[in-house]
């Protein structure tokens, strides 16, 4: 097998297939689990499904998790001569063997196929993989716990595996962690360290984060107020297309707190802020009463060519 993998990781995907079935002749399931890649990602040539399948098939009796994974997905998929109704027992296959992502795969089947008899279950994998220490986990059980429309609404239970999942690198996990230690909604009000979690998550690229961040330092929530930083965290978060991120940045324009006063710029992110798409503020009555604001000051010849300068920039956010 050790042949086998050297030669796989220096791009010998021939002497890795053939040092991959000699291994899978003498009963080592990864063998044929390596093989059953080989052949699924056509690295010997074309990709080869029913291959794949035998050779997956053939670790997965011996069962290996990687390769009872494998042919799940291809059931789902329902290639190479699989059954979408095959996934299932896969999946429940690999998950018995202990694996941690194999556990965290089976929960994520189960929560998707929306059976309410099957929620205990469900909760179970995902618990399982969770305290196994698979990271990925933290984030999906700490979502069954709270959001999931067959689970407990416990946030309380939640909290804990949301802020794990955020310091194992999920920004939303890191966000959600830290609105629920500002609201107090799960039991355990911290605001500074919520805000602390917010912030993390705006480091971490999420544009809605950055939005919460700019909101929190305008509002010395969690943090001493500090209008710049919160011009700061508005102008990442509207030019990564959050909406929430761009009304900040356009009040603060507008009022000169934070930021130099520019009421042509600040119409220019009100209107972005309540184009349609995701989380657009279209509806929202303080950034109507902005933009009308702005409207009224400014003059009309500007306020048409920013309407139109919106317009044809919308596709950019």
């Amino acid at each position: 097998m050790a042949q086998a993998s050297g030669a796989y990781l220096v791009g010998d995907y021939a002497g890795a297939l053939l040092h991959a079935e000699r291994a899978a002749a003498a009963g080592e399931a990864r063998g044929a689990t390596l093989a059953g890649h080989i052949k699924l990602h056509g690295l010997d040539g074309e990709p080869d499904d029913r291959a794949a399948v035998r050779w997956f098939t053939r670790a997965a009796e011996r069962g290996e998790p990687d390769a009872l994974i494998a042919l799940s997905r291809l059931a789902q998929a329902e290639r190479g001569g699989l059954s979408a109704w095959q996934a299932g027992d896969y999946l429940d296959r690999a998950a018995q063997t202990g694996d941690a992502r194999a556990a965290l795969e089976y929960g994520l089947y189960l929560m998707e196929s929306g059976d309410p008899a099957r929620a205990s279950d469900t909760l179970d994998w995902l618990r399982l993989s969770a305290e196994s220490g698979y990271a990925q986990a933290y984030s999906e059980y700490a979502i069954a716990l709270d959001q999931w429309v067959h689970g407990p609404h416990d946030p309380a239970r939640a909290l804990d595996w949301y802020e794990r999942g955020g310091l194992a690198g999920d920004p939303h996990a890191a966000l959600q962690a830290g609105l629920l230690y500002l609201s107090g909604e799960a039991g355990a009000q911290d605001q500074a360290h919520g805000a602390e979690l917010v912030e993390m998550a705006a480091e971490m690229n999420l544009p809605a984060a950055m939005g919460q961040t700019a909101l929190l330092y305008f509002q010395g929530e969690g943090v001493p107020a500090d209008p710049a930083r919160a011009v700061s965290w508005a102008q990442a978060g509207a030019r990564a297309g959050d909406a929430e991120s761009q009304f900040l940045l356009a009040y603060a324009l507008a009022t000169g707190e934070g930021a130099a006063v520019n009421r042509r710029d600040a119409y220019l992110w009100v209107l972005r802020a309540g184009q349609p798409g995701q989380g657009s503020l279209a509806e929202d009555s303080d950034r109507a009463q902005l933009e009308a604001a702005l409207e009224r000051v400014l003059d009309p010849a500007v306020a048409a060519q920013v309407r139109e300068q919106a317009i044809l920039t919308a596709a950019d956010f």
